[in-house]
This record gives C-alpha cells, sequence and structure tokens, in this order.
C-alpha cells in the first residue's frame, strides 16, 4: 500500500501551494470546492487510470469511480456529510463529555462504515479529514500477467457490495485478507469529474438544504428526494470517474 500511500500525499502537496497563496482568502466558496477537486484530481487519475487492488493474490479490484470527501475541522471549507469529524451527529455528544477530538485515522487505512469503504488520508496537523470512497468497482481475475486485455465487465455503482467483494472471509480482528495496491500502465483512460451521489448540501452543521417538491420535478439533476423530502444536491465535482465505464444498473 506505500505506492498508494505515496499518491495520496500529492494531496497535501497541491494543497499547500494553493492555500499559501496571497489571494486564496479573498476566493468565493465556489473557487475554493473548485480547487480542492484539482488538488485531488491527479491522485484521481493515477487511483483510476494506473493501478488496482490485488485481493489475496488472487482477483483484482478495479475502481471505476471515487469520491473525496474533505473537511476542514478548524478551516472554512466543511463537508458535513462525513461520518469521521468533530461535528457527527451520533459522536459529538461522546466527544463532548470525554472533552478530546475525534482521533485522526492512521494515513492510508480503510474506513468502513454504513455507506461503503474509504480510503483515508486526513492531516492531524493540519486538522483536516480526507478520505475517497470507493463508489463503483468491478471484480476481475488475473491473468498470468495481472492485470487482465480486453476486459468488458461491468462496474458495479453500488458502493456497499464491496464488503463481501473486498473481505470475503468477513470483517474481524483476525481477518485474513491480503490487500495490496498494484501499480500500472496497462489501463490507460481518461477522468471527468461530477457531482457525488445523493449528497445533500447543508446549511449548516445540522440542518440539509430543503427544497419543493416542484423543483425536484422541474430539475431533478440539482435536487434529491429522501423518504418524501427534497433537498438541494451538493453540487461540488468531488467525484471523479472514468469516461465512459459500462455499469451495471
Amino acid at each position: 500500500m506505500e505506492e498508494l500511500k505515496s499518491i495520496l500525499k500529492q494531496f497535501d502537496s497541491n494543497r499547500e501551494k494553493s492555500i499559501h497563496c496571497v489571494d486564496w482568502e479573498q476566493k468565493s466558496d465556489e473557487e475554493k470546492y473548485n480547487a480542492v477537486a484539482e488538488w485531488f484530481r491527479p491522485c484521481a487519475k493515477q487511483i483510476l487510470c494506473n493501478g488496482y487492488f490485488l485481493i489475496n493474490r488472487k482477483y483484482i479490484i478495479d475502481l471505476g469511480s471515487i469520491e473525496l470527501y474533505y473537511h476542514e475541522e478548524e478551516g472554512g471549507i466543511k463537508d458535513y456529510i462525513m461520518y469521521h469529524i468533530n461535528d457527527n451527529k451520533k459522536i459529538k455528544t461522546k466527544i463532548k463529555e470525554q472533552n478530546e477530538e475525534l482521533p485522526y485515522f492512521k494515513f492510508g487505512s480503510f474506513n468502513l462504515h454504513q455507506s461503503g469503504v474509504d480510503v483515508t488520508f486526513e492531516n492531524e496537523e493540519k486538522k483536516y479529514r480526507a478520505s475517497f470512497l470507493i463508489r463503483a468497482y468491478r471484480v476481475l481475475m488475473i491473468d498470468g500477467n495481472l492485470y487482465p486485455e480486453n476486459d468488458d465487465t461491468k462496474y458495479d455503482p453500488h458502493s456497499t457490495h464491496i464488503f463481501d467483494d473486498m473481505f470475503f472471509s468477513g470483517i474481524s480482528f483476525n481477518n485474513k485478507t491480503e490487500i495490496m495496491w498494484i501499480p500500472t500502465d496497462r489501463k490507460g483512460g481518461e477522468i471527468e469529474l461530477l457531482e457525488r451521489v445523493n449528497v445533500a448540501a447543508y446549511e449548516n452543521v445540522d440542518i440539509k438544504k430543503e427544497a419543493k417538491e416542484a423543483d425536484y420535478l422541474k430539475e431533478k439533476s440539482k435536487y434529491l428526494k429522501v423518504k418524501n423530502k427534497y433537498y438541494e444536491r451538493d453540487m461540488r465535482t468531488w467525484r471523479f470517474q472514468l469516461k465512459n465505464i459500462k455499469k451495471e444498473k
């Protein structure tokens, strides 16, 4: 996994170059959100086009789409949809009771949660949380040269299915699954930036931006329906996807 960690370290280097520019604080929220996407774009390009996970040296988890999640604990860029932040409702009370911060994940570790599997690259010194969710993937069998040629297997867009494919022997403390990151130049391709899937915009830490049914019916691309309620969609282009990938329904 050291090769993957090296890729993810580019994010912080790109971030440092931006936030120390003289005009950073004068930028609009939208400009800053776009900048965050650019910090991660070269990482996403390498992850999607130049590598894959090898599971127990037997089969491949090939990524087709990943979503960036980024939240500054002591800065102005917030991503309240994230689970692993101090403001998360479910852990906020516990943190307050114990008078401490939520611990930061070890760089490059997996975070398994109700939406799927994240690869984390948080930074405790600079007080930000960062991870990418595996949004779409496919399972490929290795051949003699590992990555198979001319494979037309479709990508599964259901992020929670990966629990069974990546951790097929179960999730436990004595799990025997070996996960390796394998760089390759045999995949290639280009990526596109899109909005994340089913992510609502927030008014503040506790309130999502609600919308009307008429707005949703008029322009569904900008709104979400969740249990008979309607919300504005988070329009940050923090989903990175291989162009023209074939997905299962």
